[in-house]
């Protein structure tokens, strides 16, 4: 594995995560003061359909679902690739297994950051509205009410869809689209502020990029891009022969 970092040490770009940073905190601060108090006043009134319905999109981001859907991809797939020639299977099987290794770091990486951010912050959810408004802080309270910001939901769903967008690019639209969708339930139904799921899903997809980006350091699944995100490696799935640098 170093051999394969210092080959490609040469091409090394360093993240942009100051004009990540200081976008997302332009896009959370105009949440903040925009919209959280208007939809914390009213996520209450909201028609009881549409919190239904959220309520069964939701679903889509717990992280036992997406856990679940990793094992899924790889399971089926090394399945699939046991059908090919043996070299040809064991270079698919590695990609499989490279690609669950790096749904698995994002996902995992995002949770975890999210979940002691969110424990530090404090912050109280739109569901004690009325008896707090959306400036009360508790730091390390623990209290459920009190894990507002950022929200975990968005993070780990922002994590998960970013990964596969970035694996798969044609399906960036879609996928971005879900994230946003799934992110948005989670003011619907008053468990969060605008501003929460803003910074989740900024989180969960910075995770997801900087861990492709490490992933591209040592050669493994993306591929170094001079002017922009790590390139996708997946296509080589289904050459048929595979590269000698896989």
């Amino acid at each position: 594995m170093a051999a394969r970092y210092n080959a490609r040490q040469a091409q090394h770009r360093p993240l942009p995560w100051l004009g990540y940073t200081l976008s997302v905190l332009n896009i959370v601060v105009i949440a903040f003061l925009v919209l959280d108090e208007p939809l914390g006043k009213t996520a209450k009134a909201l028609p009881s359909w549409l919190v239904a319905f959220a309520n069964d999109v939701t679903n889509a981001g717990q992280i036992l679902r997406m856990l679940g859907a990793i094992l899924a991809i790889f399971i089926v797939g090394s399945l699939l690739a046991r059908r090919l020639a043996d070299l040809r299977r064991r270079y698919r099987s590695a990609y499989l297994f490279r690609m669950s290794a790096y749904l698995l770091a994002s996902l995992l990486s995002a949770s975890a950051v999210v979940h002691v951010l969110k424990t530090a912050i404090g912050r109280a959810r739109p569901l004690v509205y009325d008896q707090y408004g959306v400036l009360a802080f508790e730091p390390f309270n623990g209290d459920f009410l009190f894990q507002s910001f950022p929200s975990a939901h968005s993070t780990q769903i922002g994590a998960f869809c970013v990964a596969l967008a970035l694996l798969f690019p044609r399906f960036r639209l879609v996928l971005v689209g879900a994230a946003l969708w799934i992110g948005a339930t989670r003011i619907i139904l008053g468990v969060h502020y605008p501003s929460d799921v803003a910074a989740g899903l900024a989180l969960g997809a910075w995770c997801s990029f900087a861990m492709a980006v490490m992933f591209s350091r040592f050669g493994l699944l993306f591929a170094l891009s001079p002017n922009g995100p790590p390139v996708p490696r997946v296509r080589r799935l289904i050459r048929q022969r595979p590269l000698a640098d896989g």
